[in-house]
């Protein structure tokens, strides 16, 4: 159940990233014909999942053209970089802690072993 739950917002975040993205690539290029905007709305599926310049235009497109925040755009559609974040800095400090933990014992064993060679 959770799984279905987070499929569903993960679809529904983006629909939002790819219209912000489209909204943004209409104003970039001042389309106003119906063909060209489904053209540019097929483009924004594939630059919308580039990772930087999709969310630099759905930030543009949500800003400029939705009149969001820009913070609220922000998260939007840095999210995943906000997250990813967020593991890797406690990821990496909870690594230290136990390398520091592993060279005392090695250390312990080896002059354990030192002590055991001059007997």
């Amino acid at each position: 159940m959770p799984f279905f739950i987070v499929l569903f917002f993960y679809i529904t975040i983006s629909i939002y990233q790819i219209s912000a993205v489209t909204d943004a690539l209409k104003l970039i290029f001042m389309v106003q014909s119906t063909f060209l905007e489904g053209v540019l709305f097929i483009i924004s599926l594939f630059l919308t999942f580039t990772p930087f310049l999709g969310p630099i235009l759905g930030i543009i497109g949500a800003t400029f053209v939705w009149e969001w925040n820009i913070l609220f755009s922000a998260l939007l559609f840095f999210w995943p970089y906000l997250i990813g974040f967020l593991f890797f800095f406690f990821r990496n400090k909870s690594s230290k802690k136990k390398n520091t933990k592993n060279q005392t014992s090695d250390i312990e064993d080896a002059q354990i072993l030192e002590e055991e060679k001059f007997k």
